[in-house]
Formats: structure tokens, sequence, C-alpha cells
């Protein structure tokens, strides 16, 4: 071990090396890692937030109250969109590459001959840098699933599961019932635990049953309602407060926003007291690749929807905006359904740029194309080589009036975000 190297990006290429696979639920080797780093305390009390979608928008609402609360928070998400440092922060603010190295060499050093993956590598990393924080919070984002992930190695003070869907069949398997056993794993016995939605798969309902779960459902126990301008939420102790609309676009994220709340005052109801710093963190929230409106003319939407849930969500977001000429662009990755992710663009998107992610994990634009093959007809598909490629055509392809969909993963809005840093679309806004 005692390997020194200086600059992150270094320690990033070894350690997507070391492990032989991406994705291993083995958990015993990062269990193991975790006792030889003797962490006393990450937090004072722990979050951890699972489901198929909309995780990364209940950390970053849980996140943005609790710091307006005056509480000091960290959190812990993943894929990163434009720098890894995005996925471990402080008080809103992406930790330094110097913390991350530190890190990195004290689990080099400690971990023996235990290969850990990239995934396990961050995980280890973040809970090391909380725990010399002395943070009154700490927010983790499952990576996948739920009962075998890095994440779920420490317990916590309250689970939060987002949503249900398919996805990640190959590790998960591929009904609803079989997923919602995997995610139901984050759940902890005589803790509480939230499901974001109405009606869980039977598999939630009975696990926490079984575990001892205090668990709580939209609807059976809390609840909102959108107006023009506000929202309302009602929670299970009774308590309605009226609350700024969100800064997040489409209706599903109140499920989430609901949920945050619901699990903030049930771990201790002071947080949701002040009006003013509720309203502001409310305000306050800030999230990448979320139907984020890129321009306005011509009209440039980023997604990072990666399945067919989130596929027909973003249908519903769009449908809802003023009627334009729409176009995308598809980057996808090699274990994705394509079928299900192109479906629900279909009836609008009147011309398709595909271009293959640069990883190699990345589908190859070709075989995008294949399987769209009897959906889309050929002639309105238009294939390249790189992203970048598709970035541009598309976009000279565009008329003022004309919106652009940029999707299908979290690599595709970060090369565009990236390409955009690099072109004259600087001034496109």
């Amino acid at each position: 071990m005692n390997r020194r190297y200086d600059l992150l990006s270094d320690w990033l290429d070894w350690q997507q090396k070391l492990h032989p696979k991406n994705i291993d639920f083995k958990i015993e080797r990062i269990k193991s890692v975790y006792k030889r780093l003797n962490v006393k305390k990450v937090a004072d009390k722990i979050i951890i937030v699972a489901g198929t979608n909309g995780k990364g928008s209940t950390v970053a609402i849980l996140e943005s109250i609790l710091h307006s609360s005056g509480k000091k928070v960290g959190s812990f998400t993943s894929p990163h969109i434009l720098d890894y440092n995005e996925r471990i922060k402080i008080s809103k603010l992406n930790v330094s590459d110097t913390e991350l190295v530190e890190a990195f060499e004290i689990i080099d050093n400690l971990r023996g001959e235990t290969t850990l993956t990239y995934f396990e590598f961050a995980t280890l990393a973040a809970f090391l840098i909380f725990s010399k924080k002395k943070l009154d919070y700490v927010i983790l984002e499952v990576g996948l699933g739920g009962r075998l992930d890095a994440t779920n190695i420490i317990d916590s003070d309250l689970s939060i599961i987002t949503s249900i869907g398919i996805d990640h069949t190959e590790f998960l398997g591929s009904s609803i019932e079989s997923i919602a056993n995997e995610k139901a794993g984050v759940m902890r016995p005589f803790h509480y635990s939230i499901y974001a939605d109405s009606h869980p798969p039977s598999a939630i309902t009975t696990y926490a049953k079984k575990n001892k779960v205090n668990l709580l459902t939209r609807d059976s126990d809390f609840s909102y309602f959108i107006y023009d301008n506000h929202w309302v939420w009602k929670s299970k102790k009774g308590l309605e407060l009226k609350l700024p609309l969100l800064p997040l676009i489409g209706d599903f994220q109140y499920n989430h926003a609901a949920a945050a709340l619901q699990g903030l005052e049930l771990l201790d109801d002071s947080l949701l007291m002040s009006y003013e710093e509720l309203c502001k963190g409310i305000n306050d929230v800030t999230l990448l690749g979320r139907f984020q409106i890129w321009s306005k003319t011509p009209e440039i939407i980023l997604d990072v929807a990666h399945n067919e849930d989130s596929a027909k969500k973003l249908f519903i977001n769009i449908e809802k905006r003023k009627k334009r000429r729409t176009f995308a662009v598809i980057g996808l990755l090699k274990d994705k359904d394509v079928y299900s992710l192109i479906r629900p663009l279909t009836p609008i998107v009147e011309n398709w740029f595909i271009g293959t992610i640069a990883s190699e994990r990345g589908m190859n634009s070709s075989e995008i194309k294949e399987r769209m093959r009897g959906l889309v007809d050929s002639k309105l598909i238009n294939c390249y080589h790189s992203m970048q490629e598709s970035f541009e055509n598309a976009i000279n392809f565009l008329r003022p009036g004309d919106r652009l969909v940029i999707y299908g993963s979290f690599y595709t809005v970060s090369e565009f975000l990236d390409f955009s840093l690099n072109s004259q679309l600087r001034g496109m806004k």
C-alpha cells in the first residue's frame, strides 16, 4: 500500500482499475475496511435516502432546509455531474481535492489486501471526512438498491424511500417487489422510515412489519396540496404549513419535499418552527440536471432521466410547457432499456440525435439506433460517434423558437455541460 498520488485525478483513475468489478455487492469487504478506519461517529444524526428516482432531489431538499436552519450538515451523493467533489459536501460546499486525497491515502494504507470499488472508496472517504467535522446531520444517498449498498453499512436514524421503479434489473431483480425488497434493506428496526409515495409495494410494508419499522407513507400519514403560487403540507403530528413553490420543476418533486419535511419533523420538530428559515431552505434548493432549463432561446432542457419512470416524468414536464418543435439528444449506458427510455418521448420528438457516451459503460450510438427500430423511423434518427458531435449537430439544427431535450444519463448531461463551457454556447441563455 502506502500509495502516494498528489493529484485527485490520479487517485480516481487508479480506483477504477483496483477492483475487477465496477459494482460488487459483497458488502463484507467495505465493512472490514470501515472497521479498520475506527470512525467513532459520522454525525449526531444520519438520514439515508433510497429509491429508483428522486434520491438526489430529496437529499438536496433536506440539505437546504437543514443548512438554512443553522445545522452543520454533510451530504454524500452520486454520481457527480461536473466535479467528483460534488459527491461529498459540508454545509452545501464541495470538499477540497486535498481532503479527498488525504482520505484516500488513509483508506489505502488500512485496507490491506482488500480491494474496493470506485464507489466504495468514495463512501469510505465521505464517512472519514464527515467524522472529522462534528456534524449535526449527515444525509446519505444510496448508490444502488439499499440492502447491500456501501452506504448501508452504518445505521441511520431515519430512512426515506422515494419511489420504486424498474431499473438495474441485473442487480436488483426484474419485478417491482424484488426491487422493493432490496431497497427496504435501508430501514432499521424501531426507527422511522418514510415512503414518499402512496401505496408502497407489499415488500416494503411486509419488511417494515417483520422488522418493527415505524413506516409512514404519503396520504396515509402526511399529505400535500399544490396551488397556483404555494403548496400546503400536512404532517403526521397535525402541523399544517403554507410554503413557497419548489425551485425544482415537476409536481412529483413535492412527494420528495413532503417526505423530507415529514422526516425532519420526526427527528426534531423544532426544525420546522422557524417559518422564515424553512421558506429560505425551500427557496435555496439547487440541483443540476433535473429538468434544468439551460437556455430559453432556443429552449434547451437538461435531464438525467435514465429509466422508464423518469422518462415518463420528463414527458409530463415538457407537455406542461409551451408547444414547440422538439428535438432530443440522447446518450445511454449499456445496461439501459432503450425502448422504455425512448418511447415516452416519441409523441413529441421530431428528430433524434444520438451519441456514444465517453465511457466504457456507454452504449454505442449505432446500437441505440438499432434498438429504436420499430419505434422511430430511421430517417428521424441522426447517429454520431460522440456526444459532442450530437450536441453540435442538434444545436445547429435548432431555430430560436425550438426546444432541445438532452437526457438519458448523468454522463450525457455532464458531457453537455463540459461541452458548453468549451464552446460558443456560453452566450446562449
